[in-house]
């Protein structure tokens, strides 16, 4: 997931059976991503993105590590 809001529901006998890691990171603040989005709304900011379907996710991987990703890569589900 990318941004704010939403839940993720792992049973946690996954979590150890298939070794699953969670990881999270905070970049900014909520008020921040709003003027991001406010920027990026007024034609002021290009957000760089791919987007992959989620069968894709090998391509996206192999796609990061070979550097041919500008900005950010996104699965979508």
């Amino acid at each position: 997931m990318i941004g704010y809001g939403g839940t993720v529901n792992v049973p946690t006998i996954d979590i150890i059976s298939r070794e699953i890691n969670i990881v999270g990171n905070l970049v900014g603040t909520y008020n921040d991503l709003v003027e991001l989005m406010t920027l990026t709304s007024q034609s002021r900011m290009v957000l760089h993105t791919a987007e992959y379907p989620l069968d894709a996710a090998l391509d996206a991987i192999a796609d990061l590590q070979l550097g041919r990703i500008r900005g950010r890569g996104i699965l979508i589900p």
